[in-house]
């Protein structure tokens, strides 16, 4: 990063290789079959680059800038150990904003971009199988008018442009062609220690498959939110909302095998738009370096958009003339609640020439499908981190316990998760190299090398692909 008078300018790049995932001993378990113990995910290596540059005006009165980014990643599929990802994306951006314009609007700024995506499944044979394409364009504009008393807010409007195209033997989604098109207002009111708020935006969504099928959404979502309190002391917070999204594309129009998950998956073209509403109250407090923070949340669904086992097979037929069972995934539209407890606090204690710094977090969520009278799948279960951090002068040694518990809320087509606990701890020291601050560090991540599975995963990938065994990590940071 640097510039001179107005101009800025940016870069970066990076490369990263890794062989398969290194994890704790354990079983994999692959329809329904136990497989021969092992210390290493499958098929799990890869190999990524990527960088961007940039560059830009700045004025007093406003910004202009222009940035391009790419990222490449070739990466294996454990569910399918034969077969590689190509992956590749370009994205042109431009941005700029224009202040103290007078009048009616004060500040107006605006972001586009043009973003390629391509993936492509390669066999172990060499041959590419499926070739899946995506070009997208987005455009927002934004408008702030001048205050009207203790009254300030924004208007905006949003388009969006996404085709989409498969093309091979594991091309689960046809070509289609998404539009939409949004305007959006939010408003904010300062009264004494009072911050009200409300939102409004609408949409108009066409989603259009190969062969002529195509749907129609005019999704509305708005909003109401009250604040009191400062930023040092006690804080409230309560906010209202009902929202609706458009289905996407892949939740109309799939059928087929994924090949990600190891799983068919069937859409349904008659979907209608997700709607909800949701309640969130939060209650937080600071002073100095100690904080705490307490939300709650319930959000009810008249349709949830959920993708869920079915608990039958479809037989596929393989490249060979065989045939497998593959479980069957449908999107669904479901009435579905969700309630949850968030929590996290800090407190600093300052003790001679050392401090300390103790932190946790709790989260809690319970999600059920009150269609069919069951939990919703592949939802988090109650997590708790712990975290002490000691500074000394330049040093810095932390450790950190993340406990997630047992999640056996799960529908009848899933098994129940095994909680887990990491033990993670760091050092690192900070020091100058010349004219530069510098920092050396070293990171032992999961400690104890404890087996830990990831409940938000599919299960045909979850009993694949445990998290990450014990790994030890060590950097030198330099900012010149």
């Amino acid at each position: 990063d640097g510039g001179q008078g107005g101009f800025a300018g940016h870069a970066d790049a990076f490369r990263r290789r890794t062989s398969d995932l290194q994890v704790p001993r354990h079983e994999p378990v692959e329809d329904g079959e136990t497989l021969s113990p092992t210390t290493r995910v499958r098929n799990s290596a890869s190999s990524a680059e990527g960088g961007a540059v940039g560059a830009g005006l700045a004025t007093a009165d406003g910004h202009l800038g222009l940035a391009l980014d790419t990222y490449r990643n070739d990466y294996g599929v454990t569910v399918e150990p034969d077969v590689l990802i190509r992956m590749k994306r370009d994205r042109l951006s431009l941005g700029g904003e224009a202040r103290r314009l007078g009048g009616l609007f004060d500040q107006v700024s605006f972001s586009a971009s043009h973003t390629r995506y391509r993936h492509q499944e390669v066999e172990g044979s060499g041959e590419v199988g499926t070739t899946f394409r995506s070009t997208g364009d987005e455009l927002r504009l934004q408008a702030h008018h001048a205050p009207i008393g203790a009254l300030r807010g924004v208007f905006g409007l949003q388009a969006e442009t996404l085709d989409f195209s498969a093309l091979g033997e594991e091309a689960f989604v046809p070509g289609t062609r998404t539009r939409q098109q949004a305007a959006f207002a939010l408003e904010e009111w300062d009264v004494g220690a009072w911050q009200l708020s409300a939102g409004l935006r609408g949409e108009q969504a066409k989603v259009s498959a190969e062969g002529g099928e195509s749907r129609r959404f005019s999704p509305t979502s708005g909003s109401v939110a009250a604040r009191v309190g400062g930023n040092e002391g006690w804080q409230g917070s309560l906010t209202l909302g009902r929202t609706e999204r458009a289905p996407a594309y892949y939740e109309l129009f799939a059928n087929g095998v994924h090949v990600a998950t190891g799983a068919y998956e069937r859409g349904d073209a008659s979907l209608a738009a997700e709607r909800g509403r949701n309640i969130d109250a939060a209650l937080q407090w600071a002073a100095g370096a100690s904080s705490m923070r307490v939300g709650v949340f319930e959000a009810r669904f008249s349709r949830f958009i959920n993708l869920s086992a079915t608990g039958a097979n479809v037989d596929v037929v393989a490249d060979d003339g065989s045939v497998n069972a593959v479980p069957e995934y449908v999107f669904r539209s479901v009435r579905a609640r969700l309630r949850g407890v968030e929590a996290q606090a800090k407190h600093r204690i300052e003790a001679g020439a050392w401090s300390f710094d103790l932190s946790g977090q709790l989260d809690l969520v319970r999600a059920d499908d009150l269609s069919r009278g069951e939990p919703l799948a592949r939802i988090a279960p109650a997590r708790v981190r712990l975290g002490l951090d000691a500074v000394t002068g330049p040093w810095t040694a932390g450790v950190e316990l993340d406990h997630a518990a047992r999640q056996g809320r799960v529908p009848a087509t899933d098994v129940a998760t095994p909680g887990h606990s990491l033990l993670n701890l760091a050092l690192s020291r900070r020091f100058s190299l010349g004219d530069s601050d510098a920092l050396a560090f070293v990171k032992l991540a999961n400690a104890t090398d404890a087996l830990a599975y990831n409940a938000s995963t599919v299960p045909t990938v979850r009993d694949l692909a445990p998290l990450p065994g014990r790994s030890l990590k060590m950097g030198l940071r330099v900012s010149f």
